[in-house]
């Protein structure tokens, strides 16, 4: 029965015993009461992995939570820290990853929600907390408060997922006291000053589906710099907004010094990955020395070609995507790796890159991982037999003795083709 979901809004002691031992793998309780009753048998519900509560919660949670359990989703409702405490406390105790969502879920105070709960309740509860480990938990909020955040505080929190540019305010007052915390998911709109403070643990932070100005996505990258060990930056879907609009006037000014505080930072800490083709973030990485780029796209990669040699700190780029035609890339004298994740290629334009590769004139490692090797009819066109030929002896011309060359999954023609360089 792992395939239905089961909703309730009124249920009963008998109709939860229905679903006892059961294979369900969604449950969404829509009240409290419904929570109680099925409180009961939840333990004994082994694949369980989706569990959806609405509802207006108090005292302690006393949730039994089944082993299976994968995502604990607050929808809609109210609870007093006592109740998100216990509830945290339970979910550690799984013993496994399991996120944890916070959806449109208000924080109470003690007082209105639990009547004559002491402080000396609360405080023994969040001394337990702040024992356990809780990195198995990824917390995802969209509409959070201060009083929410600060529960969070201090504690081993290892991803934590903000659905809003004003949850990433409330949480930058504690994100920095999260000694464990490896990930941290950005969405919203953002503008002016990047004035989050980061932990010293993080090792991820990803952008997905941000509007920002040029001002804040430099502040960040500053910001990022200053934690002075690898970090991965990952911009999934970043829209720029105009100056106009993100400062109201033109700061040229401001914009410049930005810009050369940019370039007297080392950012050569720093792993950019990025799916979009907004030409005017690429300018903001001019010359910035960014030691690790990963393009996600073909067409990105190609609208890119012309800044890549601009990165003078560049060691390592990864490539996604489908290349075609002669490959014009323009590669700094740094570059010591490239890799070709996921994708396909022309016989032409792999027959380029390992040229150019060869003028680097030192050692330089190249990875095909996944990569299919076009079929001449569909790569070129109307190329013929005779082309392939002129590459094949432009290629076994030059020294190519500087190229390591790795290939993984690669079909049986790129295969036979490295075999022939």
């Amino acid at each position: 029965m792992s395939n239905v979901e089961i909703l309730m809004g009124n249920g009963s002691i008998e109709l939860f015993k229905i679903f006892r031992d059961t294979s369900i793998g969604i449950l969404d309780l829509r009240t409290e009461f419904c929570s109680s009753l099925a409180s009961k048998i939840l333990h004994t519900l082994d694949k369980l992995t989706w569990l959806f509560l609405s509802g207006t919660y108090t005292g302690r949670c006393d949730l039994k939570l089944p082993t299976s359990l994968q995502c604990f989703s607050l929808h809609k409702g109210a609870c007093p820290s006592e109740w998100l405490y216990s509830m945290l406390i339970e979910l550690s105790s799984l013993d496994h990853a399991v996120k944890c969502e916070m959806l449109e879920f208000v924080l109470q105070s003690s007082e209105d929600a639990c009547g004559d709960d002491s402080d000396k309740n609360i405080s023994a509860l969040r001394s337990d907390i702040l024992s356990r480990d809780i990195s198995i938990i990824e917390i995802l909020v969209k509409n959070g408060s201060s009083k929410l955040f600060e529960i969070f505080r201090d504690t081993s929190i290892e991803v934590i997922d903000l659905k809003t540019a004003d949850c990433a305010t409330l949480a930058s007052k504690i994100l920095h006291t999260l000694k464990n915390l490896t990930k941290l998911h950005l969405w919203g709109t953002y503008t002016g000053r990047c004035d989050l403070k980061l932990s010293d643990s993080l090792q991820s932070i990803s952008l997905n589906d941000v509007d920002c100005s040029s001002e804040w996505l430099c502040s960040l990258l500053m910001t990022i710099a200053s934690l002075d060990h690898l970090v991965k930056c990952e911009l999934w879907n970043v829209v720029f907004q105009s100056r106009e609009e993100a400062h109201g006037y033109d700061l040229q000014k401001n914009k410049s010094d930005m810009r050369e505080q940019m370039l007297s930072r080392d950012m050569s800490k720093i792993a950019i990955l990025v799916t979009d083709r907004c030409m005017e973030m690429f300018e903001i990485f001019r010359e910035i020395s960014i030691a690790t780029l990963e393009l996600r796209t073909a067409n990105g990669a190609l609208l890119r070609s012309d800044i890549l040699d601009m990165l003078k700190k560049l060691t390592k780029l990864y490539l996604w995507g489908t290349f075609t035609g002669r490959c014009y890339f323009k590669l700094p004298a740094s570059l010591q790796y490239i890799s070709l994740q996921k994708g396909e290629c022309s016989y032409e334009w792999l027959c380029s890159l390992l040229i150019t590769l060869s003028s680097l004139n030192h050692h330089v490692k190249c990875e095909l991982w996944d990569v299919v090797l076009l079929s001449n009819a569909n790569a070129l066109g109307e190329e013929s037999k005779r082309h392939v030929s002129d590459l094949r002896s432009e290629i076994v011309s030059f020294d190519m003795s500087n190229i390591e060359i790795l290939v993984k999954y690669g079909s049986p023609e790129l295969k036979y083709f490295v075999i022939q360089v």
